[in-house]
């Protein structure tokens, strides 16, 4: 985007340069020159890509946005796709621990990152690895069975 607006631009140091000031990052630059409309963006790149992928991609762009976009509002940004997220889990398990199993995806996702759902602001979870690997496990469910045990 910078490069359609930055003609005879030769460096990096070029590009980042407007009106005699250096911006720190491209999205700072972009802002600049009105590229950018806060995380609008991200918004629009995960409705578009909501109607065409699995939630399992979608929360793949879901923590590549996180990882790389700069995002203004991640928490924001989860809880107005937290559906489309969530879709797969929420009919596999349950509208109430759907979401625990996106935000773990999410989270194993994150890390090559380096980042976490509590660096990002959003729910943590505490679900042991041998639970995320039981296709039939159901959060609800097992805290139920041990309730009736006690």
């Amino acid at each position: 985007m910078l490069l359609l607006r930055k003609s005879g631009a030769i460096s990096f140091d070029d590009i980042l340069t407007i009106n005699g000031l250096r911006c720190i990052t491209f999205q700072q630059a972009c802002q600049e020159y009105g590229l950018l409309r806060g995380d609008q963006q991200w918004h629009d790149a995960l409705n578009e890509t909501a109607q065409f992928q699995s939630p399992r991609q979608l929360r793949m762009l879901f923590a590549m946005i996180c990882g790389f976009g700069e995002v203004e509002d991640v928490p924001d940004l989860w809880v107005q796709h937290q559906v489309s997220l969530c879709e797969d889990f929420v009919h596999r398990y349950s509208e109430q621990t759907g979401p625990h199993y996106a935000l773990a995806d999410i989270e194993e996702l994150l890390t090559s990152y380096n980042l976490s759902l509590q660096k990002l602001h959003l729910p943590t979870v505490d679900l042991p690895a041998s639970v995320l690997e039981r296709a039939n496990f159901d959060v609800v469910e097992e805290q139920a069975k041990a309730n009736s045990y006690t």
